[in-house]
């Protein structure tokens, strides 16, 4: 009886405490303090929302008629997957590789005409056909206009040019993935046998460490040992079983890469490092080096790479395998699967519209599962590219999956560059590339139509 006596009394000194604690910062605020309002009159303060008209944005364009642009030449006929080709093996699918010649040969046609029309040659750097009907090229903005009055032109639009945001850290960030991976529940896919073994991830972005131990080839093959091992299976049985992206596959498809029309004499062989990287390209400077060591552009693709696909082992200085969360605290979501490094950003600068579309149109073609573009303008509104982010959604009906990032901006007021009078108050962060217009709802600058529509 005492004993209870002894709780009942602590347990009221307990509350007394938490009341007293609550009661402290409602006196900071008693009718002694000097606090005073002042009401005024609501309205007299005028704001307007942002709203700018396509005249508006065409004349803040600093432009004269001989600066060099890239502009995306938009055609009518509609792009291969919009004319309702499935991108599931559409590599080996003879009518939409019939259809896409026949695209890419109305290009050639047009590109003949304008440059008829424009007296000169027109520098094409791609010809897009898959996802996207397009001619990207670099052309005197002067001529803008002669070629979107031209037959079978839809729109031309100025691409918009990113550039990845490269800081310098004093510290070194220590990752704790599985802390990340207890969060997304990617134990109990490894556990039901889901490792993202046969997957293949596109990973649109500064590149690959393809030196780095996370992703080193031996380690990945040793985890396959392990799941055939567990399966009951031999190496043999349980890779054959896989759909391992090959140089023989590369090979078969290699004619109607985009990156086969920029890098001359270009060979499968040269394109497959080994199983885990099977495919390197890099898109921006039209070469093969997609490593860290040849720009300035920053390691935030092996960075991605890591977070989806980190190996589950690492390779030891005896030449054994140890489990990577245990000696690094890294693991991807996805650690057995096979990373595909599309580098668009490099020593030529950063990625075009058209460049970053030219990789996707090209993982489609070489049948990844998934594509990643973990990249944005944290600029909210005025990096937005309409005719790019309806390409972008016109994918979510296929049978890939693509997907990116959201601005890239942790909190809506670092995206909109405080902005605050919007006519929008869900204050999202989305910004481009990306498949919709976010809070600002303001065309880019850079992204104007030229049209009669």
């Amino acid at each position: 009886m005492k004993t209870r006596l002894s709780l009942r009394v602590l347990s009221l000194l307990l509350v007394a405490a938490l009341l007293t604690g609550l009661v402290a910062p409602v006196q900071a605020v008693s009718p002694r303090s000097s606090v005073t309002f002042t009401q005024v009159d609501n309205s007299a303060v005028s704001v307007s929302p942002i709203e700018r008209t396509e005249e508006e944005l065409h004349g803040m364009v600093d432009h004269v008629a001989t600066d060099v642009v890239r502009v995306s030449i938009i055609l009518e006929q509609a792009s291969t997957i919009k004319a309702g080709f499935s991108t599931l093996g559409i590599a080996q699918n003879d009518s939409a590789m019939s259809y896409r010649d026949s695209l890419k040969a109305d290009q050639d046609v047009l590109v003949n005409r304008i440059e008829r029309a424009i007296g000169g040659k027109l520098d094409v750097v791609w010809n897009l056909t898959l996802a996207a009907n397009l001619i990207s090229a670099r052309i005197p903005y002067g001529h803008i206009e002669t070629i979107a009055q031209m037959d079978g032109v839809k729109t031309v639009v100025l691409e918009n040019r990113y550039e990845p945001c490269v800081v310098e850290r004093e510290d070194v960030a220590q990752p704790q993935m599985y802390a990340s991976l207890g969060m997304t529940g990617s134990s109990l896919t490894w556990g039901a046998g889901y490792t993202g073994a046969g997957s293949r991830v596109a990973v649109v972005d500064t590149g690959t460490d393809t030196k780095h131990q996370s992703l080193n080839n031996g380690a990945f093959l040793y985890a396959l040992e392990q799941n055939a091992k567990a399966a009951g299976l031999s190496y043999e049985e349980y890779v054959a079983g896989l759909d391992l992206l090959d140089a023989q596959e590369i090979a078969s498809v290699l004619s109607v890469l985009n990156i086969s029309k920029r890098i001359s004499g270009l060979s499968a062989a040269s394109l497959y490092l080994n199983e885990k990287l099977p495919f390197a390209a890099n898109y921006v400077d039209s070469n093969l080096i997609v490593d860290h060591k040849s720009d300035y552009q920053g390691e935030h693709g092996s960075h991605v790479e890591g977070i989806a696909a980190a190996n589950s082992w690492i390779p030891m200085r005896d030449g054994s395998f140890a489990e990577a969360l245990e000696y690094t605290n890294v693991k991807g979501q996805a650690p057995d699967a096979q990373i595909i490094s599309m580098k668009v950003f490099g020593a030529n600068g950063g990625a075009y519209d058209s460049d970053y579309m030219a990789a996707i149109e090209d993982a489609i073609i070489l049948g990844c599962d998934s594509v990643n573009l973990s990249l944005g303008s944290g600029s909210s509104g005025f990096s937005f590219n309409a005719t790019y982010a309806d390409l972008l959604s016109s994918l979510q009906q296929t049978d890939t999956v693509v997907t990116i990032s959201a601005g890239n901006s942790y909190a809506w007021d670092d995206s909109a560059d405080h902005n605050l009078y919007v006519e929008d108050i869900r204050f999202s962060t989305g910004g481009s590339p990306g498949s919709y217009s976010n809070s600002l709802g303001v065309a880019s600058v850079e992204s104007t139509f030229f049209n009669e529509d």
